[in-house]
């Protein structure tokens, strides 16, 4: 790996801006809030992608709130892979919930899983993307590694009743590998385009010149 290409030199590093931490305070609050409304106490509601990601992106936010001052390398990396990728899933599970499932949002807890923390997360991609580092080409197909993992899951289990959790993906039917498939395409392509902007983003840090702007901050 390139680590120039990967990561700022030690000296450009700064904090996160408090007005950023501040607003990803914000999403980490909305995200925790649909999933305990959604789980309602029941940690079995976990087995619903929708709950997956929001999960991740309540983690990822936290995680950014309470390393805003951490200034090393990695951190920021794993900081920005994760915010990709939770960013991914967020998109693909608001189409998915619109396309074909019911696409209700009366509940509180649908209208901040299905639709308020996506966009939320798509705002602040697209806002801040990864930072200054360039994420390798190969970046959207690590981000698989959730969706596949849940899919091994989701083979074995039912709801309450004994039917597959989701219609269109029923384990049971002829056409399940076909849709499989699509899914994975599906994320394949969504986090292509994710990465995509994150590296316009992380292109247009690069270019301020860091005498100019003073000491980078790590979004």
């Amino acid at each position: 790996m390139d680590t120039a290409r990967m990561s700022i030199p030690p000296a450009t590093r700064s904090r996160t801006p408090l007005p950023v931490v501040a607003w990803r305070a914000v999403i980490a609050g909305l995200a925790w809030w649909g999933l305990l409304a959604a789980l309602h106490g029941d940690i079995t509601q976990l087995r619903y992608f929708s709950q997956v990601t929001t999960l991740t992106v309540a983690l990822t936010a936290s995680a950014s709130v309470l390393g805003f001052a951490v200034r090393s390398t990695r951190w920021n990396t794993a900081l920005a892979w994760c915010r990709g990728a939770s960013t991914t899933y967020a998109i693909v599970t608001a189409v998915i919930y619109q396309a074909l499932l019911s696409g209700n949002l009366d509940a509180t807890s649908s209208l901040l899983e299905h639709a308020v923390v996506p966009a939320l997360a798509v705002i602040d991609w697209v806002t801040f993307g990864p930072g200054r580092a360039r994420q390798p080409w190969w970046t959207p197909l690590s981000w698989l590694i959730l969706p596949i993992g849940y899919l091994a899951v989701y083979y074995n289990v039912r709801d309450p009743s004994g039917q597959p959790l989701y219609p269109f993906l029923d384990p049971g039917a002829a056409n399940f590998w076909t849709w499989v498939g699509i899914m994975i395409g599906v994320f394949i392509v969504v986090g292509a385009v994710v990465w995509g902007v994150g590296l316009l983003r992380s292109a247009a840090a690069r270019r301020t010149p860091a005498d100019a702007a003073g000491p980078t901050p790590e979004r």
